[in-house]
């Protein structure tokens, strides 16, 4: 028995429930998937390490004038922190927050419907502004949902000490329809606060070529409230199986299972694995990344970071398997990435829904949508994929990148050497 759908489901059964990055739960679901690499005669270990864990003391939202009514918001970790009074200001909505959109938001707190990405945020405290309010969820949700505001972090510069809160969609569209001529933030923090959590990490030793090594990874953190059964539960679960199947049959070459933690605040997990073991990533021949597999309707997807030839390779196989399978050169949002920025040739694998179907990031990713058949339309080909590229006589995947592959790459390198750049100033004047 190499793979077995009956003993995956069952596992998953057991891994569904919440698993945010850095707590007890985390550790727990760590030392689950530990215990079962053990069951299976294959040795695993737990690789710890640092993440941002910035602690919210208080926060609240409120207009001020012309009446005064409160606002069910959480505070955005590392943003910045208010006086014990708060801040007060004018509220301006600066929807995406374009150039136009920020002219005139000195002295104001910006309510910013768009991503919230590291730039935008600096570029609001740049114009002079003294708060904003991004927003969460949909008009759609549920009353219980709309107390669910998924917590999130600031990776902007900290210097800039732009305090933040989440808000539903909902109240951030009756706050602009009200015209209030004044909020007030409050958010106290400890924006510096660390904690710690953990990658678990099993191997395969190969025989006659063992000293090329091909990592299978899938993060297992889930979102706050989140049971994270589809994501990523079942992409756990499909390196477990590909764990029993090259225990099973010994592969040439060495297999690492890598489960990463803290995938969900920024693929942390995969990257502090890629830095622990950078002096090792010449032997990675390529990375085979699982998210999100295994739901009743929808489709396969295959997104490649790695050369044009294993892209066609993979569609070649698909058609002579009968996989029916969507292709894509790019940069998942997942922690096949932190291996390419690595230079190791990267992948993902998912089944993704249609619009309408399976969701995630909330308390409905249960197993409910999920089938165990389904689930196995990945993983036999995958099986069969990975088999091919482990055992055979001669590497066959090129040590290169599509060109846009590399740019993109090239720009995600810079933007994290920024931020690095900015870590090791502030870690510098600190001591």
């Amino acid at each position: 028995m190499s793979v077995c759908k009956e003993r995956a489901w069952e596992t998953l059964t057991k891994l569904s429930f919440e698993r945010v990055t850095g707590t007890e739960a985390e550790k727990k679901a760590a030392e689950f998937l530990k215990s079962e690499c053990e069951k299976a005669g294959v040795e695993a270990h737990l690789e710890e390490y640092e993440i941002d864990n910035p602690i919210i003391h208080e926060v609240s939202f409120k207009t001020t004038k012309p009446v005064e009514e409160s606002y069910h918001v959480i505070g955005i970790g590392g943003s910045g922190t208010t006086p014990d009074e708060g801040i007060r200001a004018p509220l301006v909505y600066i929807e995406n927050g374009n150039d136009v959109n920020l002219a005139d938001i000195k002295g104001k707190i910006c309510l910013i419907t768009g991503p919230t990405m590291p730039k935008k945020i600096e570029a609001m405290a740049k114009k002079g502004a003294v708060g904003f309010i991004a927003v969460h969820g949909t008009f759609y949700d549920e009353d219980s949902l709309k107390q669910e505001l998924r917590p999130r972090n600031s990776r902007a510069d900290k210097k800039y000490n732009l305090p933040g809160v989440v808000m539903q969609i909902s109240d951030a569209e009756k706050l602009v329809r009200s015209h209030p001529e004044e909020v007030e933030i409050v958010l106290k923090q400890d924006g510096e606060a660390k904690g710690k959590a953990q990658n678990v990490v099993a191997t395969i030793e190969g025989t006659d070529l063992k000293d090329e090594i091909v990592a299978f990874s899938a993060h297992y953190d889930s979102v706050p409230y989140s049971p994270g059964a589809w994501d990523n539960g079942t992409g756990s679960i499909t390196i477990l199986e590909l764990m029993h199947y090259f225990a099973e049959n010994k592969p040439r070459r060495t297999v690492k299972f890598i489960w990463c933690g803290s995938e969900e605040i920024g693929l942390v997990g995969s990257r502090e694995y890629c830095k622990a073991h950078k002096d090792e990533m010449d032997q990675y021949i390529f990375n085979i990344n699982f998210d999100m597999t295994g739901v009743t309707l929808g489709y396969e997807y295959f997104c490649c970071s790695a050369s044009e030839e294993v892209r066609h390779a993979l569609e070649y196989m698909a058609k002579v398997e009968n996989y029916a399978v969507e292709t894509k050169m790019d940069l998942y949002a997942s922690d096949s990435t932190s291996f390419a920025i690595a230079g190791v040739p990267s992948c993902s694998f998912a089944r993704l829904a249609p619009r309408g179907g399976a969701v995630i990031h909330d308390h409905r990713d249960t197993m409910e949508h999920l089938d165990p058949d389904s689930f196995m339309i990945t993983l036999n080909f995958v099986v069969k994929f990975s088999s091919q590229i482990i055992n055979a006589p001669v590497n066959v995947i090129p040590r290169s990148f599509a060109p846009e592959i590399e740019k993109k790459i090239e720009e995600r390198k810079k933007m994290m050497a920024k931020m690095e750049g900015k870590k090791e100033e502030k870690e510098t004047k600190t001591a």
